[in-house]
């Protein structure tokens, strides 16, 4: 890892965390929701870096959101 997974800004990524909702990964391509409402695409030169970035500054990931849901369905 070659920063700080506390940062406030991921390197050459444009917005700090605070500003982000949700983000959905598909391959290398991050679709990331903000929280006014705007989307934004990145492609992080390391992608599980950026991903952990993401979910340890608590980014909800959306299919790890739907997968929960499924499970509570399944369940009742």
């Amino acid at each position: 890892m070659n920063y700080e997974i506390s940062n406030y800004f991921f390197p050459d990524f444009r917005y700090p965390f605070c500003y982000l909702a949700r983000f959905l990964q598909a391959d290398n391509l991050f679709t990331i929701l903000l929280k006014d409402g705007n989307v934004t695409h990145f492609k992080p030169a390391n992608v599980p870096d950026f991903r952990n970035w993401l979910t340890h500054h608590k980014v909800e990931d959306i299919k790890e959101s739907i997968r929960k849901d499924h499970e509570l369905i399944k369940e009742n």
